[in-house]
């Protein structure tokens, strides 16, 4: 005779600060790349690129790296259904998030 029951969901954890902080990072841009065991996420903030800094047709934009975080695929699982969650709950409140926005020329 197979056992079929179902686990109890685990109790939710509590949330503590860290008495060593932690490191506030603001990113605009994300580069994922992933393992059979893992998913990393590499972080960046779109910066004016070194070799071409002034305003001006020549003007690129580079991302610099500020911060990265891996975690295995069960998280990533578990984290793209809260994205889910807050995304949906967003939209609801102030309509689509428009991704394909356009940007005006460089000014010369």
């Amino acid at each position: 005779m197979s056992d079929n029951r179902i686990s109890p969901p685990a109790p939710v954890l509590k949330w503590y600060k860290s008495p060593e902080g932690i490191c506030e990072v603001y990113a605009n841009a994300a580069h994922v790349t992933w393992t059979q065991d893992d998913v990393r996420i590499r972080l960046g903030q779109l910066v004016d690129d070194p070799e071409t800094p002034n305003p001006g047709p020549e003007f690129r934009g580079a991302n610099e790296e500020r911060a990265a975080i891996t975690f295995p695929w069960r998280h990533a699982k578990l984290l793209r259904d809260q994205l889910t969650t807050v995304i949906d709950a967003f939209e609801k409140a102030n309509g689509p998030i428009k991704i394909d926005v356009k940007l005006p020329a460089n000014i010369p």
